[in-house]
């Protein structure tokens, strides 16, 4: 083989999980390099909510949060249900040693963290839930990176302002109670400091990646715009180093290790009709991931898992073909989700991932949940944030363009959505009744701390309100994601496995890997923290596995 470069590390991908891997690498002495597929930096990190579900973190701790490993583990065995080899105990346990520790290694390092104390698991009533163990970035002045400033990914939607997502619940309710109209009053003026100051400020997704960038460059960690992944270099289960293209041209890089932290297959249409029964047209994820390394992996026969599932979600379409990945609108009162029969089948404040498998399991059942719809009325939209429309202004173009459709009655609406009138009559009627006695008798809306975080606390329940005063409005509903889920199974040491083997020198993190959460989100920042905690777990045995292998060396030369 002619090698054109040649690294101790090479990782690929530059979202959260790559950068985390490539600084500790590097931090650990070892010469590294990132190949990024895309011509902008940070994947689908970039265009996250920023957050990290880290327990026991020293943060939160300083916030007031009390917790402790026992509880996490506890709450992760009791959430997560046994998937096989991505969520062994062993993996649990893993992340849950060294979260803490991750982010403890950053800080000194110069990353800047936030508590969001006020964000819960999402199920905090389990065994060892706890409110408040989601951690972010500090709004980042992206000036700060020379050259790389304006290379950070971003999105179809961007947020008006720098904003922290541990406070973004107080936006949609903030012209309904002084607290959270204080909150995001204070979000603003925090916004326009920036301004004033003359910075480029970011946040959330766009924030991290920044701060974890200018620590990597500081780092001296050598960055690959435009260079995917083409192939592995292996040789009896070792890995000797990857093919690549870099703007157009094949490159051969040798390195004593890989660490795969790229996206997962979200983008490619044969791989989620083949795995997911869906097209790409719902998804959030970065455009770049098309399942280049699941299909590298599976040439090598390279154990894979949970390749049927995503990290779901309800998701809207405008009329441009923009996705919202939709969080805080479907826990407002006055509004309900229905299927095309009519019924509500799923508590509608729930998790996002497992109201995405609600429609799902739903369409397979009866194939009228694609699309669903979201129902709301006046009240709804003249007290809340609906994706960027405020209260009480509805643009004429989201009504014009069949975003939203308006009705002045129920009836009128079923016949214009199409979704059977006796039997979304009967839904209202009934969910109209829960309103009154103030609990869900079919699916608990409101009954979790969860539900309550994003719901209205001036109502008796914050996610119940009546379906009763027009005009009426609807919107499509899909079942979006924010990734895919499964991909390499690694162990818990990050290490690729084939055969249930590991692969020297091969490790893998990120939706490009299979989750060890599962098929379930537990809480605030369940991508985020596993793919940067496993890149840090992989790149200290990196560090450690070269230390033996050269003190072996010392000792037999």
């Amino acid at each position: 083989m002619n090698w054109d470069e040649e690294y101790d590390v090479v990782v690929v991908g530059s979202g959260a999980g790559g950068l985390v891997a490539a600084i500790t690498a590097a931090h650990h002495g070892l010469k590294t390099v990132i190949v990024e597929k895309g011509s902008v930096l940070g994947g689908s990190s970039a265009l996250s909510g920023g957050g990290l579900w880290i327990p026991n973190n020293h943060v939160s701790k300083k916030a007031g949060l009390q917790d402790s490993e026992e509880e996490a583990l506890t709450y992760m065995q009791e959430v997560i249900e046994d998937t096989g080899p991505a969520s062994t105990y062993e993996r649990k346990v893993a992340y849950v040693k060294n979260g803490h520790q991750m982010v403890k290694f950053l800080e000194g390092l110069g990353m800047k963290w936030v508590a969001g104390i006020l964000y819960p698991d999402y199920y905090p009533e389990k065994p060892g839930g706890k409110i408040g163990r989601s951690i972010e970035g500090e709004i980042f002045d992206a000036k700060l990176l020379g050259e790389y400033e304006n290379l950070i990914r971003s999105g179809e939607i961007k947020a008006p302002l720098p904003l922290y997502s541990g406070k973004v619940a107080s936006l949609p309710k903030a012209f309904t109670n002084v607290k959270d109209f204080s909150t995001v009053v204070g979000m603003f003026l925090n916004g326009f400091k920036h301004k004033l100051k003359g910075s480029h400020a970011i946040s959330i997704g766009a924030g991290l990646i920044g701060r974890l960038l200018k620590i990597a460059i500081e780092h001296k960690v050598r960055i690959k715009l435009s260079t995917p992944l083409t192939d592995l270099i292996m040789e009896d289960n070792k890995i000797l180093g990857i093919k690549a293209e870099h703007k157009g041209k094949p490159i051969h890089i040798k390195s004593k290790a890989v660490i795969l932290a790229g996206g997962g297959f979200e983008r490619n249409p044969e791989l989620r009709k083949k795995y997911h029964n869906v097209g790409t047209d719902w998804t959030s994820a970065n455009p770049d991931n098309t399942g280049d390394l699941l299909l590298i992996a599976q040439k090598h026969n390279i154990d894979t898992a949970l390749l049927d599932d995503a990290w779901w979600g309800p998701t809207t379409l405008d009329a441009n073909g923009a996705r919202k990945f939709m969080v805080y609108e479907r826990s407002m009162p006055h509004c309900i989700i229905v299927d095309q029969t009519g019924d509500r089948y799923f508590n509608e404040s729930q998790s996002y991932t497992d109201a995405g498998h609600a429609i799902l399991e739903r369409q397979e059942m009866n194939g009228k949940a694609i699309p669903s719809w979201l129902i709301m009325e006046s009240r709804n939209r003249n007290k809340y944030l609906f994706g960027n429309m405020l209260p009480k202004r509805t643009p004429k173009e989201a009504i014009e363009s069949g975003f939203l459709i308006k009705a002045d009655s129920i009836e009128e609406l079923a016949e214009k959505c199409q979704i059977d009138y006796p039997g979304l009559k009967e839904t209202v009627t009934r969910f109209n009744t829960f309103v009154k006695n103030g609990h869900d008798e079919d699916f608990g809306r409101g009954n979790s701390a969860y539900d309550n975080y994003y719901g209205d606390p001036t109502y008796p329940n914050p996610n119940l309100g009546a379906i009763e005063k027009p005009p009426f409005y609807a919107c499509k509903i899909f079942p979006g994601d924010l990734g895919t889920k499964g991909g390499i199974v690694a162990n818990e040491y990050g290490q690729a496995l084939r055969y249930n083997t590991p692969i020297e020198g091969l490790y893998a993190t990120g939706n490009c890997s299979a989750s060890v959460m599962g098929r379930v989100y537990p809480g605030p920042g369940s991508t985020l923290g596993p793919t940067t905690v496993f890149g840090y777990i992989s790149a200290n045995h990196i560090k450690e596995n070269i230390k033996q292998l050269e003190k072996t060396t010392s000792i037999i030369g």
